[in-house]
Formats: structure tokens, C-alpha cells, sequence
């Protein structure tokens, strides 16, 4: 099984490799590649004004060669301090545009794509592509996030709702669920709601779980979605993300927003 590890920034790089592993390990026999794209406006073949875009950044961010370089030190950084059980981490630098890279490259993965979000254009970017142009499960990390002496998500949280989208992401994340020591099914809602009918897809793929039910507190959905998660002690969520097209998310999407504003905790999303 392979794995691709998005690295879209130095100070990231660590947190994305760190779930990487994570979840490389609760597949068994893994592999992954940790992809770095070059976005480097010289070299690219796209419109005037994303090459002006790409340009603007270099009094921030830097040129694209040196933030490539601090990319592949971190890289190496993070290696030479990995344990001797952990998987083969190989790495790829690609000169291309981060959402065609990411799209091309998602292709010849087996199970999963993991980024860590930092807050720039490579970030966002890389997120919109794996979440809207590849048909696999995305991990999610905070950029600052470490595993520490994690082996594996030991406790996830499932947010049922009664999207395609939530049965999808429980679909996806069954090789984790089933190897986590605990489970919690979380709805906001009504005990009464057609969502938690999705408690039923967890049984049919031997996930033992427990349902916690609130009542929708508040208008910011996402946001009380994570912080139940978080009240429970929960290590990742899993959840359905966007579930319309690109442009009708663009201008109504909100849940799915706010979970990734609100979310200082990994995120497993498919859409």
C-alpha cells in the first residue's frame, strides 16, 4: 500500500510526515512517498497572472528554489531523527503547478493523501486539489502537530450526518477505525435524527463504537463538531467534506470550512 505525503512547506514538514507514519503503520506493509512541489513561475506554463501571483510571494515566502530547499532540509531533518521501525519515506520534487501535480501524483496512490495545512498558496492549493480533484481520503493536520509517542490514532471520532459525503469518509477511514482502540460516533442533532442510521455502516465494518448525541448548540456547525471531538478526547476526526461541486461550495459551502478552521486536531475528510 502506498501513501502520499503533500509537503507544502518547511514548517510543516514534520507534522505531515509524523501522520504519514501514523497511518502507514495501522495498514501494515506501507509505503510513502513525501511529494514536494516546485511552484516555481520560470519553469511553469500557466496564465500571466498566476505567474505574477507566484512572483509576489518571493518577498515572504521566498524564491521557489529556496523554499523547495527548506522543504528537502526538513525532509532530511525529520529522517535522521526517525525511529528504525519506521516505513519507507521516499522522497520526489516535481516543478509543476501544486493542483495538476497533486492530481497526477494521487493517481498511483493505494490509500490515502496526508498535507498539513500551512496557511499559504502551496497550502491551499494542494488541500483544494486532493479534497476536490482526486477520489481518495485525506489526512489532515495542523502544521504544528507531532505524533510524540503516538503509535496510531488510538481514539477517532466519526461525525455522522446524513450526507453521501459522511457514509463515504466512514467508507474510507475503515482501515483505521478498525484497528483503533476506541471509536465514538458523534451527531449533533436529535436522538430521533436519520443520520444516525449511519451507526450502521460502523457495524458493518466491524467498527465497535459508542454514540454520543448533542443538541445543536450553535450556528457555526463545524466549529461544534470539532470542539465535541476535542471534549471527548478524541485524536482524529473523521468527516464528510463539501458536499457540492466547486462552485456551489464556493459560494454556500460553510460546514465544512468552519471544521477546517475550527480544527486544531487531524482531520480524515473525504468528499
Amino acid at each position: 500500500m502506498k501513501l502520499l505525503a503533500v509537503i507544502v512547506g518547511a514548517d510543516s514538514a514534520a507534522a505531515c510526515l509524523d501522520a504519514a507514519v501514523l497511518a502507514a503503520r495501522s495498514l501494515g506493509e506501507s509505503s510513502i512517498e513525501a511529494l514536494n512541489v516546485v511552484v516555481d513561475p520560470e519553469q511553469i506554463a500557466v496564465a500571466s497572472e498566476e505567474i505574477d501571483f507566484q512572483r509576489l510571494r518571493v518577498r515572504d515566502e521566498g524564491t521557489a528554489q529556496e523554499r523547495a530547499d527548506a522543504a528537502r532540509a526538513a525532509f532530511v531533518a525529520w529522517t535522521a531523527a526517525a525511529s528504525d521501525d519506521t516505513p519507507e519515506v521516499a522522497w520526489r520534487s516535481i516543478v509543476g503547478t501544486e493542483e495538476a501535480t497533486v492530481k497526477q501524483e494521487a493517481a498511483n496512490v493505494d490509500a490515502l493523501i496526508v498535507i498539513a495545512r500551512e496557511q499559504t498558496m502551496d497550502g491551499g492549493d494542494a488541500l483544494h486539489a486532493a479534497i476536490f480533484s482526486t477520489d481518495k481520503p485525506v489526512l489532515i493536520v495542523p502544521a504544528g502537530w507531532r505524533a510524540g509517542a503516538r503509535t496510531g490514532f488510538e481514539h477517532m471520532a466519526v461525525g455522522l450526518s446524513d450526507s453521501d459525503t459522511a457514509r463515504h469518509a466512514i467508507e474510507e477511514a475503515a482501515p483505521w477505525l478498525r484497528v483503533a482502540k476506541r471509536v465514538t460516533a458523534i451527531r449533533i442533532g436529535e436522538e430521533t435524527d436519520p443520520a444516525l442510521g449511519l451507526e450502521t455502516l460502523l457495524d458493518e465494518i466491524c467498527v465497535r463504537h459508542e454514540l454520543h448525541v448533542v443538541p445543536r448548540s450553535s450556528d457555526n456547525l463545524g466549529a461544534q463538531l470539532v470542539a465535541e471531538a476535542k471534549a471527548i478526547g478524541a485524536e482524529l476526526l473523521v468527516t464528510g467534506a463539501y458536499r457540492h461541486n466547486q462552485i456551489i461550495e464556493w459560494f454556500m459551502g460553510g460546514t465544512t470550512r468552519h471544521i477546517l478552521a475550527a480544527a486544531d486536531i487531524p482531520l480524515l475528510m473525504a468528499h
